[in-house]
């Protein structure tokens, strides 16, 4: 099963694709900073997780954590608001105690706390995570599920020379050109 990591936009430009298949990491980022540098559109293969490949794709930080803190904050102030509101349309009056008792709904907003962090991480996850797509796999190559590394550029006729040429300095084992979309 490969990993794959996918630029942003998820329409690759170009009539043809230039695979370039590498053995080491490194080779692999030198070919995405080239890349960049041309500002050409590029999808990138590995066969796992590795962060510094990552961290060349992309340099934007995950937005997951404030949307986990947005669900904790709606949480805790949905639990709240059920109980007071709850409270209210029901008083039972016990002696001369408050029928709003912040310390009673504690417990509540706690657990609608955890309740929504939760459910927004999980919706933040399935929106944000780019999961590659199986029925689109231009340039895909079969040796980026085993042990390669793939850079994937999509390009006109006329710069293809230039890409291949880019993705052998950089230290390809194997360049292939195939048809884009």
């Amino acid at each position: 099963m490969e990993i794959a990591i996918i630029n942003e936009d998820m329409k690759m430009k170009g009539k043809k694709v230039v695979v370039g298949i590498f053995t080491y990491v490194d080779d692999a980022i030198k070919a995405i900073t080239a890349t960049k540098e041309s500002k050409l559109d590029y999808d990138v293969y590995s066969p796992t997780y590795v962060p510094d490949l990552e961290h060349a794709v992309s340099d934007k930080r995950s937005l997951i954590g404030i949307i986990s803190i947005i669900g904790g904050l709606t949480g805790l102030t949905a639990g709240f608001t059920l109980a007071i509101m709850c409270s209210l349309d029901w008083p039972m009056r016990v002696s001369s105690k408050a029928i709003v008792s912040i310390p009673g709904f504690v417990v509540i907003g706690y657990e609608w706390t955890i309740l929504f962090t939760a459910l927004f991480t999980l919706g933040g996850i399935a929106l944000l995570c780019r999961l590659p797509n199986p029925f689109r796999k231009v340039g895909y190559h079969e040796s980026f599920s085993r042990d390669k590394f793939g850079v994937v550029v999509g390009c006109d006729d006329d710069n293809i020379d230039s890409v291949k040429e880019s993705l052998l300095s950089a230290g390809a084992d194997e360049v292939l050109v195939k048809e884009g979309l």
